[in-house]
């Protein structure tokens, strides 16, 4: 075989490798990944963390830490390691870090050595990784394959950093919390278990010792010897800084005793006492088998940490890798510059020494590299030409659909924007909002932001049922939610623009976070800004996406509390406007059917423009969370409503580039997923991945 035909194969195998999702895209983590580039970083990570112990006995937990909770918000990026610039507000600085978390200098000092041996290779996030294991296995703790490849992200979140599980927690908050981020009950008992080992300050504790809940007196779940101890080491109105043992019995070693401490209620924290003492909860028979078999509770561990490294990571060309931890790279000398010149200068070496080479060797060198630096062969990304082959007519297709359902229902178009909107502020654009309760599924459609509420679904299915007739098993549920969206906007007079496709759709649901993370009508401006920048929209998002009110219906009760009882204060919302008031008391009597629908906006209901935003300036708009855009003053949001009512043309751009950025929430591209066939269940064993292998 001649050098250019085998050059010609072996690209050929990459390439494919690489299109069909084989380890060389990096697409997915691997203990692996550093092999080549870096084989020596978890013995360059593991002694500096040996090194630090020898004068900081907790260090190791502070590391496990750091770990947690970068990965709790907006999963693991390295984001809380970033510090405050122009341009970034530290996570550091969130309440449950600010004064708290700690061991930043250890890990800055493992990047100095990993940039000395590896240049440019190894991310602060999978350090963060790294760490936590050797911190375990340090301590005598299970020892674990660490998944690798993550990249680290170039923003922070202070906002989001302020929700994480906190101590002082009930169990019921702290499920849902981990639920949010796919960990289940198990992984809450499994990763609370690392507190067996680091301390814990008088503050996060201190309201067992004395006033718990506002009663004025200790946790009567806290054991009544062990309270006297604590309550010396942390008495009323002292030092709430000082710190004690998070295990009183082996504080410095990874073992087992967290959890029989717990059983003779001596757990230290709130959140850590809840798991046995939430008497007939599921996660008390947890902590009993993990007091019993320590070999039980180290395997789940294990799992539970490789699960929680999972969450989000940055992958493939997504972030960059950090040459400093605390800061994002200069543009001129990140590592993603070093990696585009190194390809480079291989690529040249290649062809100099090779002028024989064939043009397909060529050509193929140039298509594996814009597949290994994210090009659009690998439909990683969306894109609006997604279908252009598959099912060139899907946005004429649902088109008709929603304009035949106008016909008889003036609302749904708003009601579909919303289906979208909801389904992408739980776990992202993955059509999880449409699938039905099943042996395994709690479906969304329950949550109480949803039930009763949310409709349209009809539709939906309809729309898949003709896509399925024209384009088997190709548009995706999530995607028929996109591009519904776009067209009820553009059905009912407001701008059209290219839908961004290729989402696939999920296999699970979250009932539990659609009722913790959708933003509501009753919420304060403070609340609905942490929401959006917890899924990265920022203030003019927020106010844009909110102009979709401008259409479609809301029920009386999503407003009645302002009309009557406006927290608590047994008088109407203040920044209600009287004649607006009476009106609305008229439609929505006190105690009376609180199912009744008005028009979110009483001056073109059914027209999508801006006088949404003219409303809110009169004091007219419906909802609480529609007037608080305008009527806390000072806020920023004040002066886009403004901007948005003298310029529709202005609302209209807004609308469309946070339409567009809403529908980039983590979806499912690729081969993750499914392209559900029914958009209410999930496929069976003929779904349209095994039409796909079949075809293959």
């Amino acid at each position: 075989m001649s050098s250019s035909a085998s050059c010609c194969t072996l690209l050929i195998g990459l390439l494919c490798v690489v299109l069909l999702g084989g380890s060389s895209s990096h697409g997915q983590l691997s203990p692996t990944f550093y092999d080549t580039t870096c084989p020596n970083v978890s013995v360059i990570v593991r002694g500096i963390i040996e090194e630090a112990l020898k004068t900081d006995a907790r260090i190791g937990a502070s590391l496990i830490r750091l770990h947690f909770h970068d990965c709790f918000v907006n999963g693991c990026d390295g984001s809380l390691l970033l510090n405050n610039s122009a341009t970034i507000e530290s996570e550091k600085e969130a309440r449950p870090n600010n004064n708290s978390a700690r061991g930043f200098g250890v890990v800055d000092d493992i990047k100095t050595a990993l940039e000395t041996a590896c240049p440019a290779t190894v991310s602060c996030a999978d350090i963060l990784a790294i760490a936590a294991e050797e911190s375990v296995s340090l301590a005598g703790g299970p020892s674990w394959n660490v998944s690798l490849g993550r990249r680290d992200s170039t923003t922070a979140n202070r906002t989001a950093a302020e929700l994480p599980p906190g101590p002082t927690e009930d169990l019921p908050s702290l499920k849902a919390k981990f639920f949010a981020v796919d960990l289940n009950t198990t992984d809450l008992v499994a990763l609370s278990g690392a507190h067996t080992f680091g301390r814990a300050q008088c503050g996060t504790f201190i309201n067992r010792l004395y006033n718990f809940s506002g009663s004025g007196n200790p946790d009567p779940t806290l054991n009544t010897t062990y309270l006297s101890t604590l309550q010396g080491i942390c008495p009323q109105n002292g030092n709430t800084t000082v710190v004690t043992n998070l295990d009183l019995t082996t504080p410095d070693v990874f073992d087992n005793k967290y959890f029989s401490n717990l059983q003779v209620q001596e757990g230290l924290l709130q959140s850590d006492q809840e798991l046995f003492s939430t008497t007939g909860d599921e996660t008390v028979a947890i902590v009993n088998n993990f007091t019993a078999n320590q070999t039980a509770f180290f395997a789940s561990f294990v799992v539970s940490m490789i699960k929680m490294g999972n969450i989000s990571p940055l992958t493939g060309t997504a972030g960059e890798i950090r040459l400093n931890c605390g800061k994002v790279n200069d543009k001129s000398t990140g590592s993603d510059g070093l990696l585009y010149s190194s390809i480079e200068i291989i690529l040249q070496k290649r062809m100099s020494s090779s002028s024989s080479s064939s043009s397909c060797c060529t050509l193929l060198i140039g298509l594996l590299c814009v597949v290994l630096l994210g090009g659009s062969l690998s439909h990683g990304q969306l894109s609006p030409t997604f279908y252009d082959s598959t099912c060139p007519n899907a946005s004429n297709i649902v088109r008709g659909i929603i304009a035949e359902a106008l016909k008889t229902d003036a609302r749904i178009g708003g009601s579909l924007i919303r289906l979208h909107f909801h389904d992408c502020f739980v776990n992202g654009c993955d059509g999880s909002l449409l699938l039905n309760n099943s042996a395994t599924i709690q479906s969304e459609k329950e949550a109480p932001p949803n039930n009763n509420s949310a409709r349209g679904f009809g539709v939906v299915d309809n729309i898949k049922t003709a896509l399925e007739t024209a384009c088997p098993a190709t548009v995706s549920c999530a995607d028929i939610l996109a591009i519904a969206a776009e067209e009820s906007v553009s059905l009912a007079g407001g701008p059209s623009w290219n839908v961004s496709l290729g989402r696939r759709d999920s296999t699970t649901a979250n009932r539990t976070a659609a009722g913790l993370f959708l933003p509501g009508p009753t919420e304060a401006l403070s609340v609905l800004k942490a929401k959006f920048l917890a899924v990265g929209l920022n203030s003019t998002d927020l106010v844009a996406l909110s102009g979709a009110h401008t259409f479609g219906r809301a029920q009386c009760f999503t407003f009645i509390n302002r009309l009557y009882n406006f927290s608590g204060s047994g008088n109407p919302d203040p920044t209600l406007n009287t004649t607006y008031l009476s009106t609305l008391q008229g439609i929505c009597p006190q105690n009376g059917n609180t199912s009744v629908v008005t028009n979110l906006d009483l001056t073109t209901p059914d027209v999508f423009d801006n006088k949404y935003f003219s409303n809110l300036q009169v004091q007219e708009g419906l909802l609480q969370s529609d007037q608080e855009l305008f009527s806390t003053t000072g806020d920023e949001t004040v002066a886009i409503v403004n901007n948005f009512t003298a310029n529709q043309t202005a609302f209209f751009a807004s609308f469309v580039v946070s339409m567009i950025k809403m529908g980039n929430i983590s979806p499912l591209t690729g081969t993750a997923g499914e392209i559900r066939l029914n958009c209410g269940t999930v496929n069976n064993s003929t779904g349209s991945d095994g039409l796909l292998y079949s075809s293959m």
